[in-house]
C-alpha cells in the first residue's frame, strides 16, 4: 500500500533534516496532488523560497535536465547557477559506467523514490559525500512532472562522529595503523599504538611521512607495497626491521573517504614471536625426520631380522618380546609419517599434480595392496560392485593414500572373520568411492569431530592396532585439495560407510 504524503517544496524551512530524508526514503510515490508546488514558466520560480534557504536541492524536468538549484547546493559545490541550469542532473554524480544514472532513471521512471549515497562532483573536481533522496513528482495520469533531489552533505557533526568511532576502533588495536595520502605521502592518521611506537605526539601527524618513521630503512618495501595497492587495491609483505631484530608483516588497502579522497590504509604488525614459533616448528620437524625416523627404521629392520631367525631360533618368550618391539617401532614410524604428511599437505605451497585416474583400477590395486594387512588382522577386503569406466582427475599417489587410510581404519574396527567392502560408481557428474565396514559404528560423541586431528575411535577392536589419530584429518585435507568431498554414514552396532566424491571426467 502506497503511503500518502503532503510535501510542499516552498514550505521547507531552511535545510532538510535527516529525519525528513529518512521519512522520504520510506515513501513509494508522490503525485502532484500531494501538494508539491507545480512548475511555472519562470523555471520553477515558485519553489524559490526553498531554493533560497539552506537545503541542498536540485529540481529537474522529465528530460532529466536541471530546472532549479538551491543556494546551499551552489555554495557547497562552487558552481554558478547558470552553469547547472539545463545540465543533466545525474552528471553531477561520480558514476563510472553510468550505472548510477541508469538506476536512478529506472526507479524514478516507475514513480518510486530513489535513495542512496552518491558522491557529488564539485566545480573544482573534488567529490562531496552525500545522502540523497530523489522524489519523482507525477501528473495525475502517472506521467513524470519533475524530480526533486534532496541532498544531505556527509560532513560536520555526522562525519566527525563517524571518524571518531573509526579512530576509537583503530586505537584499540595492538598493531600500528597509518593512513597515508598517496598524492603527497603525508600521514593523515596514526592510531595510539603507532604514535607510541614512534614516540610522536598527535600534532605531528600532518607534518610527517612514512620516511620519517622507524621504518625508513624499509622504504623500498613500503614503496613496492603502495604500488601493489595502486594496481590491485591491496597488498601484503613480510620484512625484517631494526637490522633484522624484528620480523614485521605489512598489509595495505586502498580506501576512499566519504568526501571522495583517496587514501592508503597501512597496518604494520610485529610477528617476531610467530616467526620464531614457525622456525622452532620447522626445527622440530627436522629432528623428527632425521633424528627419530632414521634410527627407528634401523631398529625396526633389526627386529625383523631377529624375528626371521637371522641369529638363530628365538624362544617363544623372546619372539613375543621382539614382536611387541617391532609392532611399536612400526607404530612410531607411522606416527612420524602422519605428522610429516600433515605438515606437507597443510602448506599453502602444496600442489596436486592431477591426471586421469581409473577408479576400477584404483579399487583393484587397493584391495591387492591391503590383502596382507587384512590377513594379519583376520579380515578381508572385497569389491562391492565397482562400475567400469569411471575416471576422475586426481593425483594417483594421494588418492591411493586416501583409500589406504580408509581401508586400514576399517580393518582396525572390524572383528576377525569380517569383511570390508570397497567400490566405485558414477553419481551426478562425480566419481564416488565407498568404503564400508561392519564394525561397531562411530560413537555419537566423536561424529562431529571425526575429521579433526588426533581423534581416535573408542571402539573395542581398536585395542588390537593403535593409530595416530591423524589419518582422517589427512584424508579430508587431500580430498579437499582434489576439489572433492568426504562424508560418512554410521549406525551403532552395524558399521560405517565412508563416501569420497570427486569430479568425474
Amino acid at each position: 500500500m502506497e503511503r500518502s504524503v503532503r510535501l510542499a517544496v516552498p514550505a521547507v524551512p531552511g535545510a532538510f533534516s535527516r529525519t525528513a530524508l529518512a521519512s522520504l526514503e520510506g515513501m513509494t510515490t508522490v503525485t502532484a496532488d500531494a501538494g508539491i508546488a507545480p512548475p511555472n514558466p519562470a523555471g520553477d520560480a515558485g519553489a524559490r523560497p526553498a531554493m533560497d534557504g539552506n537545503a541542498m536541492v536540485i529540481i529537474s524536468g522529465p528530460d532529466g535536465r536541471i530546472r532549479e538549484v538551491s543556494e546551499k547546493f551552489l555554495h557547497a559545490t562552487g558552481y554558478r547557477r547558470e552553469e547547472l541550469l539545463g545540465m543533466i542532473a545525474e552528471r553531477l554524480y561520480a558514476d563510472e559506467g553510468g550505472v548510477l544514472r541508469a538506476e536512478i532513471r529506472e526507479t524514478t521512471g516507475q514513480g518510486r523514490i530513489w535513495s542512496g549515497a552518491p558522491q557529488v562532483r564539485a566545480a573544482d573536481g573534488h567529490l562531496l559525500g552525500t545522502r540523497c533522496v530523489i522524489v519523482p513528482v507525477l501528473e495525475p495520469d502517472g506521467r513524470s512532472r519533475r524530480n526533486v533531489a534532496l541532498h544531505l552533505e556527509l560532513t560536520g557533526a555526522r562525519l566527525t562522529q563517524m571518524e571518531h568511532m573509526i579512530a576509537s576502533a583503530f586505537n584499540k588495536m595492538r598493531e600500528a595503523v597509518y593512513v597515508v595520502d598517496p598524492a603527497t605521502q603525508y600521514l593523515c592518521f596514526m592510531n595510539d599504538f603507532a604514535l607510541h611506537e614512534q614516540g610522536w605526539c598527535l600534532g605531528e601527524i600532518g607534518t610527517r611521512t612514512m620516511a620519517d618513521t622507524d621504518y625508513h630503512a624499509e622504504k623500498q618495501v613500503i614503496d613496492d607495497l603502495f604500488r601493489m595497492v595502486e594496481s590491485d587495491g591491496k597488498g601484503s609483505a613480510l620484512f625484517q626491521s631494526d637490522h633484522g631484530a624484528r620480523t614485521c608483516e605489512a598489509q595495505a588497502y586502498a580506501i576512499t573517504t566519504e568526501t571522495g579522497h583517496h587514501r592508503i590504509l597501512l597496518l604494520l604488525r610485529d610477528i617476531s614471536l610467530q616467526a620464531k614459533a614457525e622456525r622452532d616448528r620447522k626445527e622440530l620437524l627436522a629432528v623428527i625426520t632425521h633424528e627419530l625416523r632414521t634410527p627407528l627404521t634401523s631398529i625396526k629392520g633389526a627386529l625383523e631380522l631377529l624375528k626371521a631367525g637371522a641369529v638363530g631360533a628365538l624362544s617363544e618368550q623372546a619372539n613375543s618380546l621382539v614382536t611387541i618391539a617391532a609392532n611399536n617401532s612400526e607404530r612410531m614410524l607411522g606416527l612420524i609419517r602422519d605428522i610429516l604428511d600433515m605438515e606437507e599437505i597443510g602448506q599453502d605451497s602444496f600442489e596436486i599434480e592431477s591426471e586421469p585416474v581409473d577408479l576400477s583400477a584404483l579399487v583393484r590395486n587397493a584391495i591387492e595392496a591391503h590383502r596382507g594387512y587384512g590377513a594379519h588382522l583376520g579380515v578381508s577386503f572385497i569389491d562391492g560392485g565397482t562400475a567400469p569406466g569411471v575416471f576422475v582427475l586426481a593425483e594417483p599417489v594421494r588418492l591411493a593414500q586416501v583409500l589406504s587410510n580408509l581401508l586400514s581404519n576399517a580393518a582396525k574396527v572390524t572383528a576377525p572373520g569380517g569383511t570390508i567392502e570397497i567400490w566405485a560408481s558414477r553419481e551426478a557428474g562425480c566419481g564416488v568411492i565407498y568404503v564400508r565396514d561392519h564394525g561397531p559404528g562411530i560413537p555419537p560423541q566423536l561424529r562431529d569431530k571425526l575429521f579433526s586431528r588426533f581423534t581416535k575411535s573408542e571402539a573395542p577392536n581398536r585395542s588390537r592396532v593403535s593409530g595416530s589419530g591423524l589419518g582422517l584429518s589427512i584424508v579430508k585435507t587431500i580430498v579437499e585439495k582434489l576439489d572433492g568431498e568426504i562424508s560418512f554414514s554410521t549406525e551403532t552396532g552395524k558399521g560405517t560407510t565412508f563416501r569420497v566424491a570427486l569430479p568425474s571426467l
